[in-house]
């Protein structure tokens, strides 16, 4: 197998393509040249190009085999594979019975708690829902990704609309209608929604400065993708040298150091 020329002959496909030609590689590579595409991978460029090639690379290599007694045959089992469709399952089955618990618990507290809107029931309430988003956020994480061009500013703008609610301030983006990627609009949607919930939460702290609105950029390169979450919000109240050493954080209740120094979330 020539890897150089078979990357060579990727990159000039449609996307279409590629995820066609990667897909049929995947399920006839040998081996060794498993071996051959994950050297390769390193070098691939492009960062959802190498995560395909480590896929193809990784695929089959922990595997069981099972002797079927109703047929006697043998049938071999990807061992990850199966531990993350457990994983995915079991909290699939967390969130269906929690979900209607808590749905119940908000009813009965919206009767029988007045002021009911500005009460810490409330608030914890709300910190439970942000608990269920993170398991169903884990849940799409342990599922094998799937990759197809998106329109990027699409994707952020159904996140935004879906926290800006939560928000006193206002959530601007400043990514072209233009940007197009192929990745997994899962994954995508997962590290938006975290970026901006950690930015809500620091802009929602009450101060005594005039608030700022929270900005959402992104752009790419000739390899990859990049976004910034900006926001106004107050940052580390102590020395970082202390914070890090301790298991203070900027948001109450929570354990360990969740936002970034410099109240700025990038990824690339």
């Amino acid at each position: 197998m020539d890897i150089e020329k078979l990357l060579n002959q990727l990159k000039s496909l449609s996307p279409d393509k590629q995820i066609e030609n990667l897909k049929a590689l995947k399920e006839n590579a040998t081996p060794k040249e498993k071996q051959l595409i994950q050297l390769a991978a390193e070098d691939a460029g492009q960062p959802w190009l190498k995560s395909a090639l480590l896929d193809i690379a990784n695929s089959g290599k922990v595997t069981v085999k099972y002797t079927n007694k109703s047929s006697g045959t043998d049938e071999i089992f990807d061992k990850n594979a199966i531990k993350s469709e457990a994983v995915s399952d079991s909290i699939g089955q967390v969130l269906h019975e929690l979900e209607p618990i808590i749905g119940s618990i908000r009813v009965f507290a919206e009767k029988e708690i007045s002021n009911f809107p500005q009460s810490r029931t409330k608030s914890e309430l709300e910190k439970l829902d942000e608990v269920l988003e993170t398991f169903e956020d884990w849940r799409k994480v342990e599922q094998s990704p799937v990759f197809r061009e998106v329109k990027v500013l699409e994707e952020i703008s159904k996140e935004k609309d879906r926290i800006a609610p939560k928000s006193i301030v206002e959530i601007q983006i400043d990514v072209s209608n233009d940007l197009t990627y192929i990745l997994s609009p899962a994954l995508l949607r997962i590290i938006i929604s975290n970026a901006l919930r950690n930015a809500v939460e620091s802009s929602n702290q009450p101060t005594v400065r005039e608030k700022h609105p929270i900005i959402v950029r992104g752009s790419s390169t000739d390899n990859s993708i990049w976004f910034s979450i900006i926001d106004d919000g107050i940052g580390l109240q102590s020395k970082t040298d202390e914070l890090l050493k301790s298991r203070h954080t900027t948001k109450p209740g929570n354990r360990g150091l969740n936002r970034p120094v410099f109240a700025r979330d990038s990824i690339t």
